[in-house]
């Protein structure tokens, strides 16, 4: 649904990432290339903006919640859960260079949705547990 607000957004589960370095590689720095190509399967969405001089990379952790389901509960729990390892992994992000916004889908009534486009540094979020396909140890 996400992809269907933004013309230029790369899901990075459905491109494949040797097709996007050849595509884009002139365009990113080594330390850029080498980020991605660590942590692309870990990153939801990436997107040039060349709206900004110079040019930004965005990268977009998605997020589903449901507005009806969490309307009933008077708005508890309405915050989206982050591994440790995804927020280090966006923490480095930054340090490289790259912009880092969390998109949350908000699901409604009768197929309705909105999206909410949030800096990383600025949402509100809660800890989840690690996942099995978390392999590095974040710490704060």
């Amino acid at each position: 649904m996400f992809k269907q607000t933004k013309k230029y957004l790369i899901v990075t589960k459905f491109f494949n990432k040797n097709r996007y370095f050849n595509i884009f590689r002139d365009k990113l720095l080594k330390e850029e290339r080498n980020f991605l190509d660590k942590n692309w399967f870990s990153i939801d969405a990436i997107e040039f903006d060349y709206t900004k001089n110079p040019r930004k990379i965005v990268l977009f952790e998605i997020k589903t919640l449901n507005d009806f389901y969490y309307s009933k509960l008077n708005g508890i729990n309405g915050i989206p859960k982050f591994t440790r390892a995804t927020i280090e992994m966006y923490k480095e992000a930054l340090k490289v260079g790259f912009d880092v916004k969390v998109a949350i889908v908000w699901l409604k009534e009768n197929w309705n949705y909105d999206v909410e486009i949030i800096d990383f540094c600025k949402c509100k979020f809660i800890i989840d547990e690690p996942k099995r396909y978390d392999r590095r140890v974040a710490t704060f």
